[in-house]
């Protein structure tokens, strides 16, 4: 019972933060840019539009 546990901890953790690695809550054009809200300018966390996962 105990390593069952254990396992379903395990892949739970995976499960989330592999899942949720390249989540945006904001929506993205198809090349995945957008522009800054003015909440997150506020912020300092972006100036104007910028890309999200960008293929190399």
């Amino acid at each position: 019972m105990k390593k069952l546990f254990v396992i379903l901890i395990a892949l739970a953790v995976l499960v989330g933060t592999t899942s949720s690695a390249y989540a945006h809550s904001g929506r993205t054009d198809k090349n995945g840019g957008h522009n800054c809200s003015a909440k997150s300018k506020q912020k300092g966390l972006c100036t104007g539009y910028h890309y999200h996962n960008k293929k190399k």
